[in-house]
């Protein structure tokens, strides 16, 4: 029960920080003209920040290791280097609780997929009715607040 809580707590951090990211990264973007070099800029202190912790503790992987990682996991790098910029796009034109509101679908939904099918490797977890009626909720949620945000637009 403990280390749930703790990873709960953790992973509620974690996810507080995702419209921060666009929100911050805008903002670099604005101050050095273009949202690729901020997007760069992003990631070149992330590494910075990783390096400093992992190279004292675990040291540098080796070219076997390196080798031995599934390609398609080096995949992931593209994935957030595709979310940040994203982020530094949309979030000043839609705002950031919108453009979180189609991450958190997209989030829920693929995630379900994998935890149904166990997709790359990850442990099968069934949708079963209680999960099913709670991503219905979430996303009928999420959908009535982008109603009301396309409405109060089009006014």
């Amino acid at each position: 029960m403990r280390s749930y809580l703790i990873l709960s707590g953790w992973s509620f951090m974690a996810g507080a920080g995702i419209p921060l990211i666009g929100v911050l990264n805008s903002g670099v973007a604005r101050s050095v003209g273009n949202p690729f070099a901020a997007t760069a800029i992003m990631f070149a202190v992330a590494a910075l920040v990783a390096l400093a912790f992992t190279l004292p503790i675990y040291g540098y992987p080796t070219i076997a290791e390196l080798g031995s990682a599934p390609l398609v996991g080096y995949g992931a790098g593209l994935l957030i280097g595709f979310y940040g910029l994203s982020a530094t796009i949309i979030i000043p034109r839609l705002g950031a609780a919108s453009f979180i509101a189609f991450i958190l679908v997209a989030q829920l939904l693929t995630s379900a997929v994998i935890d149904q099918f166990g997709l790359f490797s990850m442990a099968k977890r069934p949708i079963d009715t209680t999960k099913a009626i709670g991503l219905v909720v979430i996303v009928a949620g999420i959908a009535i607040i982008e109603i009301g945000n396309l409405i109060k637009a089009r006014s």
